[in-house]
């Protein structure tokens, strides 16, 4: 619970784990273990991408997260 509140929230880990009744040190702990379990899971730059293409996407942000636009640039006449 602890981590998917610090995940949720952002909130401070010493008052997390003073609300999980466990250390500080342990907290951190915790929350590392989360955090490297999670980025082992995540797919890497060259996946994206590839799955990008393979989709069809024509833009791609790339700051870490990967969200779905359903916005659609049209195409005007020029008058």
């Amino acid at each position: 619970m602890l981590v998917l509140r610090w995940i949720r929230e952002r909130g401070c880990v010493h008052c997390l784990a003073r609300d999980a009744g466990i250390s500080q040190a342990t907290g951190y702990r915790y929350l590392h273990e989360a955090i490297d379990v999670l980025a082992e899971r995540a797919p890497d730059l060259h996946q994206v991408l590839d799955r990008c293409r393979r989709e069809g996407m024509t833009h791609v942000i790339l700051d870490g997260t990967l969200i779905e636009c359903d916005r659609v640039a049209g195409v005007r006449d020029r008058q």
